[in-house]
């Protein structure tokens, strides 16, 4: 895959942002041929993994099997580009941007008709000392806000606010692991940022770079057969939007 003029994208239409869910806790996943989709270099890596490694590699090639039915091409074709700001892209295509996210049991995958998308899923637990991590991660107004939230439902809103938080800064290609958070930089184009509808105990968001707020989220599940190829599960939901 090294000519765009080559390539047929077919990415979702103006206005719809597609985030496919990608269940990582299936009883049994086709490793054999889901490897048989990954480049070497992943290959190599997942299994280096002491753990997670089947996960990581189902992960990623349930990546290269959504971004190759948008480009009409095999999964296994698919090459991939860093930017300067670090964040993922498909080599020589123009016209289809993704971002991509994974925790403990689940993936998603944000994919956009060419304006730049930012995902993030976690999986709520027990151990994250939210008040810490709010004082020191979030921006001011999230974190005030998460102080005025009832104890009850503090964690799950600080998880919703943490999704909020690494979706935008995914979208500008940054994170907060391994790097030191900008919480206070200043966007280069208006971002709005929607939280998402995951299954009970995981929270996401999907953060869109677009003068117009007015668009429209398709959550899509992803299902693993044994010849790799996906099954869609299409719903469209207008979410609100979290600014």
């Amino acid at each position: 895959m090294t000519r765009a003029t080559a390539i047929r994208v077919a990415g979702p239409p103006a206005g719809i942002v597609d985030v496919w869910c990608v269940p990582l806790e299936a009883p049994e996943l086709p490793h054999d041929a889901l490897m048989a989709t990954l480049a070497p270099s992943e290959r190599q890596r997942a299994a280096r993994m002491r753990v997670g490694g089947a996960a990581w590699a189902a992960a990623h090639a349930a990546r290269r099997a959504i971004l190759a039915s948008y480009l009409d091409a095999p999964a296994s074709a698919l090459q991939f580009s860093v930017g300067e700001s670090g964040k993922p892209r498909l080599a020589d295509v123009p016209g289809l941007e993704f971002s991509f996210a994974r925790t403990d049991g689940l993936a998603l995958l944000a994919v956009t008709g060419g304006c730049e998308v930012g995902v993030d899923v976690e999986r709520e637990n027990d151990r994250t000392d939210i008040e810490v991590v709010a004082r020191e991660f979030l921006p001011p107004a999230e974190a005030a806000a998460l102080e005025r939230t009832p104890p009850e439902g503090r964690r799950s809103a600080f998880f919703s606010a943490w999704t909020r938080h690494e979706a935008r800064l995914k979208l500008h290609g940054e994170g907060l692991t391994g790097s030191t958070p900008r919480c206070g930089r200043a966007p280069e184009m208006p971002v709005t940022v929607r939280g998402l509808t995951l299954p009970p105990g995981f929270r996401g968001a999907v953060a869109v770079a677009t003068e117009d707020g007015n668009w429209a989220v398709r959550v899509r599940e992803f299902q693993f057969n044994h010849d790799a190829v996906m099954h869609a599960k299409l719903e469209t939901r207008r979410q609100p939007a979290f600014g």
